[in-house]
């Protein structure tokens, strides 16, 4: 110990005997003391958001007991890294008050959707540490309605003009994977883990085929990954069983199909439909599927060639859509065919039938059409009656 003056060092050290003397065998060196207490205050204090945060993700199961899925997980960890930790992440749990989580959502720059999801994940953490963990009294994320979000999306679907356009900018091995996700409503996920064995087509004079749909890829960032790589391809099931189907395919797309499977994919029955073109064992990147549009200089003209999905829209003029919304156009046209909601649950994968509905879309044509037909029953309502004789 040092001290600036002496009677603070006397006074000190007259202490230290009193300690000593009174219980010498509890006495401890005052280094020791303070390492102890150090100790102390450590094992007392919360831990931080972050740490929680990371724990609470690992622990984490679904409402059916499972583990997250890696999507699922990847998610949660995206919204942390971004938008929470960067706030809250070296603060302690009992610090975070319900002034500073107003503030930051308020300072939150980011769109809805990923405000929203910020937000509820920050609430359903701090929400386990209130009633599983009993570490708070009461959850400090309380704003009425952050953690709403629209699931509405105006939507319209791509024409079949359209598609024909953007299939023919895709290069000739991806064509049948824009076709796949239309007319049969697959994802992108399911597209890119299908295998030589899950197509089964008729003979050649029988415009038969359908798809087995049973199993998806997904590379989140959160996964075990390869020396010196970030993600890896995880191979599961479909969320829910519905998502295990057998899919028919259109007559008219079977010679594209016969054609893809001779030209494009490696002979054996788990050989991939649509491989890296490196390495025909290994699955398409979503990366490399969805590429990127051309640069075009303010005449118009391409300074950057593009590639892959997101050129192929440009060239269609449909840079509102994403892949994923090609099920949106396979189900408006299945339901314009008089498709069932039980047939369309079914060609979607999925299990209720809300989120069946989600992907139908009246066209302006059908919807004109079915205009004329309740204007004449109207007129026919209105219609004097001829008296009756009696």
């Amino acid at each position: 110990m040092t001290f600036t003056a002496r009677m603070d060092a006397e006074a000190w050290l007259i202490a230290e005997r009193e300690r000593h003397f009174e219980k010498p065998e509890t006495w401890a060196a005052p280094k020791t003391r303070l390492q102890e207490a150090q100790r102390a205050e450590e094992a007392a204090r919360l831990p931080t958001f972050r740490e929680y945060a990371e724990k609470w993700i690992k622990n984490r199961r679904s409402s059916k007991g499972e583990p997250l899925r890696p999507t699922t997980r990847d998610k949660y960890m995206s919204n942390l890294r971004v938008h929470v930790f960067p706030e809250f992440g070296d603060t302690p749990l009992d610090e975070i008050t319900r002034t500073t989580v107003r503030a930051w959502y308020d300072n939150l720059e980011t769109g809805p959707a990923a405000r929203a999801d910020s937000y509820s994940t920050l609430r359903a953490i701090l929400n386990t540490a209130v009633i599983d963990d009993e570490l708070l009294a009461r959850n400090p994320a309380y704003i009425r309605g952050a953690g709403v979000k629209s699931v509405y999306k105006q939507l319209r679907p791509a024409t079949l003009d359209e598609l024909a356009v953007m299939v023919e900018a895709m290069p000739e091995r991806r064509r049948l994977l824009l076709l796949l996700a239309t007319w049969c409503a697959l994802r992108s996920g399911e597209l890119r883990e299908l295998r030589r064995s899950d197509v089964v087509l008729g003979f050649d004079d029988d415009a038969f085929g359908s798809v087995s749909v049973g199993r998806g890829v997904v590379r989140p960032q959160t996964g075990e990954s390869e020396p010196g790589r970030r993600t890896a391809p995880i191979v599961g099931d479909p969320k829910t069983p519905a998502g295990v189907r057998v899919v028919s395919i259109p007559g008219a797309l079977i010679p594209v199909v016969r054609s893809h499977l001779d030209k494009h994919v490696a002979a054996g029955p788990d050989s991939l439909l649509f491989s890296s073109e490196r390495d025909h064992s290994k699955h398409l990147a979503e990366s490399t599927l969805n590429g990127r549009a051309a640069v075009l200089d303010p005449e118009g003209n391409i300074q950057t060639p593009g590639f892959g999905w997101r050129e192929a829209r440009r060239v269609a003029g449909r840079e509102d859509l994403d892949l994923h919304d090609l099920r949106h156009t396979g189900a408006s046209m299945a339901g314009e065919e008089g498709a069932s909601i039980a047939e369309l649950m079914h060609r979607l994968g999925h299990s209720t039938p809300a989120m069946a509905m989600r992907y139908q879309h009246s066209t302006q044509d059908r919807d004109r059409e079915l205009g004329r037909k309740l204007s004449a029953r109207a007129e026919r309502a209105t219609r004097t009656p001829t008296p009756r004789k009696a």
